[in-house]
């Protein structure tokens, strides 16, 4: 079930969006009643993460640029090169610990059922939807 969690999170959140407002306001009603037989319970957890990065390709790119002296009757011309090395973007992956309420998708669960429950009373219909 754990592993069905951020699932679940995202459903609900993509769920209320679409939701009357008559619907949010008794989802916010149970989800104040979900909170006892579903407390904030805030575990660390270790996320897997990733991020571009720039590293050497194994290439050089060197660029090379003539100067001539101050003085331009000497024709004393100076090259110069700098060079460095070629780089390529590659995905890092590394682990963030992070903390996670380990019953959000319980207790968010139990709201939108309630909610619809109310709903059901007080409209019904499971998505307090009004007769307009």
């Amino acid at each position: 079930m754990r592993h069905h969690l951020p699932l679940l999170s995202l459903l609900f959140v993509l769920l209320s969006a679409c939701a009357t407002p008559e619907f949010q306001q008794a989802n916010n009603e149970c989800m104040n009643q979900g909170l006892k037989p579903y407390p904030v319970v805030m575990r660390q957890q270790i996320f897997k993460r990733s991020r571009q990065v720039m590293v050497p390709d194994g290439s050089t790119i060197c660029e090379s640029t003539s100067m001539e002296s101050n003085n331009k009757n000497s024709g004393i011309t100076q090259n110069r090169s700098v060079c460095r090395p070629g780089m390529r973007q590659v995905t890092e992956y590394y682990d963030e610990p992070g903390m996670v309420d380990i019953n959000q998708a319980g207790r968010e669960t139990y709201a939108a059922n309630c909610a619809a429950n109310l709903c059901l009373q007080r409209f019904g219909n499971a998505k307090c939807k009004t007769k307009n």
